[in-house]
């Protein structure tokens, strides 16, 4: 049995940060290192689209970087994030 979660687009609507459709708000890329990915943050990326994505809570991301405000990220900054999903 896999544990890779699916997650429907309609099911975004109403996401928090406006990550209805993740693919406008987690542009970015990632390097995939097995147990884990490196994503790179793309401008117009936010950690709720950025979350949906990879099948994790936003505050698993602010936890694993260090990330105090959530609204705060840059363009460019690697992300070290535990996908249960990658898309």
């Amino acid at each position: 049995m896999s544990d890779e979660v699916k997650i429907n687009d309609s099911e975004l609507e109403g996401v928090a940060g406006g990550a209805g459709n993740w693919k406008q708000y987690a542009k970015g890329t990632y390097v995939n290192y097995g147990n884990y990915v490196v994503y790179t943050v793309a401008s117009g990326d936010v950690l709720s689209g950025i979350a949906i994505r990879f099948g994790v809570t936003v505050k698993q991301i602010q936890d694993w970087n260090q990330i105090k405000n959530a609204n705060v990220i840059s363009v460019g900054q690697k992300l070290t994030i535990y996908p249960t999903i990658i898309r």
